[in-house]
Order: structure tokens, then C-alpha cells, then sequence
């Protein structure tokens, strides 16, 4: 199926990047087989771009879905051809690799065509006759090529356009059916090859292995004839005569070609409403990197995921029910991901998902290297707000200090420079504040979205409260959420402002607050999990 793409949930925080990361490094070393691949859902927050660029890591590809795509399933590193190869030639690539198509190539190596099985069954099979040359002329040196056979006289790049006959009369009435430039194929006969070169040929082919006879080929130099000697029989000479045509002759020019990240669905229903049974995958610049063919369709592969801190098939990514779930990595409550079989759920009450990977690492026996630490730490101190949360555990604690001992970083001092990161030069953009850590949950009937802006100057933000309500408001309506509630978090402060746009009273029973005068401040209240979506979930069920 190729790489698991290991990701956390949509409109990633540091805690989802990072633990992504890390825990993709500790699978690649602690599974050999298989390949995992960090991916997030979204823009990397400004304090995770920080974050790894201090530790000199890369930030992971950010991705739009994890539905199967061509380059999913199709076969890889395709046999080709160029356009200018014998049908003979082809023809053994296709029985040699047990194939039904070759995408035929020009010159730059992008798609001519398509030459397939069936191509060649009708030039070789359905044709009982031997074929000459007349209608579609061909190289001396393919034919010679054709025959597995040695040419003798005349030019390799001319070319033959008579009709291909065999010489088994009289030498006399042989001589009086050529045309001139035809092709005659002839065995040890002494007396027709000399009269054949003087009736006007244009390539004689000797069989059996046999020589030319004497004068022969200084006769044929003379004229500018063709001569080639080949080891087999004349009727079987006669059959390979009609694969010496190039493959661009026969090749079909309207194929199919695909992008190797087109969905599969999508692909599946061009390839079976196409004529042929196999589309060539091309890159950007149409060059051929995979053949699709319907073998690979009836397979029904599908991509290979590890979910970290996440477990909500709404936080995911788009098309996660279409994929295989491999493994979660989560500290949430349990949501509704399906699975086609038992898999590893590590799912502990823990205040980070980072805190789970870096136990992963010391239960697997793998060294944790310096960069992973960094990071893994910085998710802990995000995620509990620098130990501050009540969602904390010792366990997160415990983990947090071994963190801080293996990279040398003072936990608080390291905390806040991370949530001043956060906002160090950056313009006031409501839609950030508002969605870049938006989280999507139900409650009962409601759809709701509770989202946490972090900072260490909440007056700051407080003096764009209308901004904020206005982007609420907007954002609500182009999601269909039924109520939307954000937290205004001040780490230095403890505590948050609640701000909610929409069905508000679940809001205000499920944290025992009035809305009625604008945003409320709750002093201690800093986990969004535990404090706020927790009450707002209890409520929506009494």
C-alpha cells in the first residue's frame, strides 16, 4: 500500500504537529517493514514553526485528504518503449514481463501512446497471411533485427516497401513474380538468390543459417541490396517479417493518462468507460511513472493512517472512513473512528498526546534524539499551558523534566518563550485567533465548535473583542455550526475569557455563566478539554 501517513486532527496545534513527528520517527525505527510519514491538516501554528526551526527540524507535508489516490495503487516503474522498437521487441516485454500494455515513448521520453496485448495478437495471430511491406514500409536494420539476424550488405536505415515473398518455386518462376523492391525470403538455393538480385529485389533473406552464394554479396553491394541471414526457417522468417514494424506504427495515440494524485474513484471511472484496460500515470512533465490498470482497481487498496490526538472522525481528515486505521495515539475521550480489525489504541488521561509518545520511545527501548525531545517538550508545555492545566498529570510532569534534562531547557523559561513566539511580530488577524485552533464537537442535536487562543497579553486581544464577534459570527455561518465558543486564554493570568456566538444557553447552563453583557472571564479555566467541552458535552445530554 506504500507509506502510513501519521497526522493529527484538522487545524493542527503544536501538541498534533509534533507528536505526529516524533511518533513517525520512533515507528520507523521500531517497525523495519513498514514506512511512516508525518502529515498535518492544516497551517503549522506560529509557535510549531519556531519550535522547529530551533531544533532543526523539518515541518511535515501538509495534506488535503487521505482518500486512495492513483499513485496509491498503481504499478510503479512501468517498461516502456520507445517509438522506433520492433513490434517483435514488444511483444517479448510483454510476455517477458507478463504485462498487457507498454506506454510507447518519443523521443524526450513523454506518451506517444499505448501499445497493447491485443495490438500485437492481431498483427501476429489474426493475420495468417504473410504480411509485406507495401502499405507501411520498414527499416532493413528492423527487419534484421526482427529475424535475430546479421545484415550482411546494404544500408540499416533504408528502407524496404515491396511486398515479402518466399522462394519456393523454380528458380525461374520465383524470378518472374518480383516486383522490384520486394523482400525475398530464400533458403540454400545457389541458382535463385544471383537471378533474384537481377530481377530487382530489394533485400534478399537467406534462412537456415545458410550462406550467400558465391558472388552473392559483392553482387549485392553493387546493386544496393539488402542482404540478411537469419538462423530460422522460411515460414517462420516469413510470420517475424510482419513484427519488424516500429511499435509507433500500430501504437493507439487517444490513450488515457492520469495524474498520480487523482482520487482513485475518480480514475476508476475513466479506466472502465476507457476502450483500454490500462491508463499510463504521468508526471508534470508527461512523462510515464506508473501504469493503472483494472487488476489494480479490483484490489480496493487502502491508504494506511496513525491518528495522534484525535479520535473523531470530524477532527480528521477527509476521507479517513475510506482508509485503514493502524493505530491512535490520543489523550481525548473516545469518538467514533471505525476499524476494520484490532488495532493499537493508546488512549491515556494524560494532559498532552506528546507525554504518550515520549513514553512510546522508553517502552520501545528506542534512544530519543535531541531534536525529538525539543519538540515533544514544547507539545507537553503548549498543551498543558506550561504545566499550568488542570488536565496535568505527574505523569506529564515527570516526562516534562526528563525532557527538559535530555535537551537542557528550563521548563518555564522554555514555556514562555514559546507563547511569546507565538505572538512576536505578528499583525492582529481575527481569523486566526478565531480558527487556528478550532476544535469541532456534538452535542446532542448541535453541532459546535469551541476553539482556544493562547497569549501573554490578553488586553491586546480584548481591544478587538468586536473584530473577533464578527469573525465568529461569520465563521459560524460558513460552517453550520450551531453555536461556537472560543476561549481567550492569558497563561500569565490562569484563566480565560469565554466568548460564544450562536445557541448560547448551552453555553452559559454548561459553565454556569451569563453572556448577556459580553465575554466572561473564568479565572483558572485553561483546558478546553476538561473545562470547557467537557461541561458543554455533559449538558447537551441531561
Amino acid at each position: 500500500m506504500g507509506p502510513i501517513l501519521v497526522f493529527g486532527h484538522r487545524n493542527p496545534d503544536n501538541d498534533s504537529i509534533c507528536s505526529a513527528v516524533a511518533y513517525a520517527h520512533l515507528k520507523n525505527l521500531s517497525d523495519s517493514e513498514t514506512v511512516y510519514v508525518p502529515a498535518r491538516l492544516g497551517p503549522a501554528p506560529v509557535e510549531t514553526r519556531f519550535v522547529f526551526e530551533r531544533f532543526g527540524v523539518e515541518l511535515p507535508e501538509e495534506i488535503a485528504h487521505v482518500r486512495t489516490r492513483v499513485r496509491d495503487v498503481m504499478t510503479t516503474e512501468p517498461v516502456t518503449v520507445g517509438a522506433d522498437t520492433t513490434m517483435l521487441e514488444a511483444g517479448e516485454l510483454l510476455r517477458r514481463h507478463a504485462i498487457r500494455a507498454l506506454p510507447v515513448t518519443d523521443a524526450e521520453g513523454r506518451v506517444a501512446g499505448l501499445l497493447s496485448e491485443r495490438v500485437l495478437a492481431e498483427r501476429y495471430l489474426s493475420e495468417m497471411d504473410v504480411v509485406g511491406f507495401a502499405e507501411r514500409p520498414v527499416r532493413v536494420g528492423a527487419l534484421a533485427s526482427a529475424l535475430g539476424g546479421e545484415l550482411l550488405a546494404g544500408d540499416a536505415d533504408g528502407e524496404l516497401a515491396g511486398e515479402v515473398r518466399l522462394a519456393v518455386r523454380e528458380p525461374e518462376s520465383v524470378v518472374a513474380s518480383i516486383e522490384p523492391g520486394d523482400t525475398l525470403i530464400v533458403g540454400d538455393r545457389r541458382r535463385t538468390q544471383p537471378m533474384a538480385l537481377e530481377a530487382g529485389v530489394g533485400a534478399l533473406v537467406i534462412v537456415g543459417g545458410f550462406a550467400p552464394a558465391e558472388g552473392v554479396l559483392e553482387r549485392a553491394r553493387e546493386l544496393g541490396v539488402a542482404v540478411i541471414t537469419t538462423p530460422h526457417r522460411a515460414y517462420k522468417a516469413a510470420r517475424l517479417a510482419s513484427l519488424a514494424h516500429s511499435a509507433g506504427e500500430f501504437m493507439d495515440r487517444e490513450v488515457l493518462t492520469l495524474g498520480p494524485d487523482t482520487l482513485l474513484s475518480e480514475a476508476a471511472e475513466e479506466l472502465l468507460g476507457s476502450a483500454h484496460r490500462a491508463g499510463i500515470v504521468v508526471d508534470a512533465e508527461d512523462r510515464p511513472i506508473g501504469i493503472l490498470t483494472r487488476t489494480n482497481l479490483a484490489r480496493r487498496e487502502r491508504r494506511g493512517v496513525v491518528l495522534v490526538d484525535h479520535n473523531e472522525a470530524s477532527q480528521s481528515a477527509e476521507g479517513v472512513e475510506d482508509a485503514t486505521v493502524v493505530e491512535i495515539v490520543d489523550h481525548h475521550r473516545v469518538g467514533d473512528i471505525q476499524t476494520h480489525g484490532p488495532i493499537l489504541f493508546l488512549n491515556l488521561p494524560v494532559g498532552s498526546t506528546a507525554t504518550i509518545v515520549a513514553k512510546r520511545y522508553e517502552d520501545l527501548g528506542v534512544d530519543m534524539p535531541r531534536a525529538m525531545a525539543g519538540i515533544l517538550l514544547s507539545a507537553i508545555l503548549t498543551d498543558t499551558v506550561v504545566l499550568k492545566s488542570p488536565t496535568t498529570t505527574d505523569v506529564d510532569r515527570e516526562v516534562a523534566e526528563q525532557l527538559a534534562r535530555a535537551t537542557g531547557l528550563e521548563l518555564v523559561t522554555f514555556g514562555m518563550e514559546i507563547f511569546r513566539a507565538k505572538e512576536a511580530g505578528s499583525v492582529f488577524d481575527p481569523i486566526r485567533v478565531v480558527e487556528a485552533d478550532l476544535k469541532e464537537y456534538r452535542l446532542g442535536d448541535l453541532k459546535a465548535a469551541v476553539g482556544q487562543f493562547e497569549t501573554v497579553d490578553l488586553s491586546g486581544v480584548m481591544d478587538h473583542i468586536d473584530e473577533i464577534r464578527a469573525t465568529m459570527e461569520a465563521t459560524r455561518a460558513r460552517t453550520g455550526y450551531d453555536v461556537l465558543v472560543l476561549m481567550l486564554t492569558d497563561i500569565v493570568r490562569e484563566g480565560s475569557a469565554i466568548v460564544a456566538v450562536g445557541a448560547t444557553r448551552v453555553v452559559e447552563r454548561a459553565l454556569d455563566i451569563s453572556l448577556a453583557d459580553g465575554p466572561v472571564w473564568m479565572a483558572g479555566v485553561l483546558s478546553r478539554k476538561k473545562q470547557v467541552a467537557a461541561p458543554l458535552v455533559e449538558a447537551a445530554g441531561r
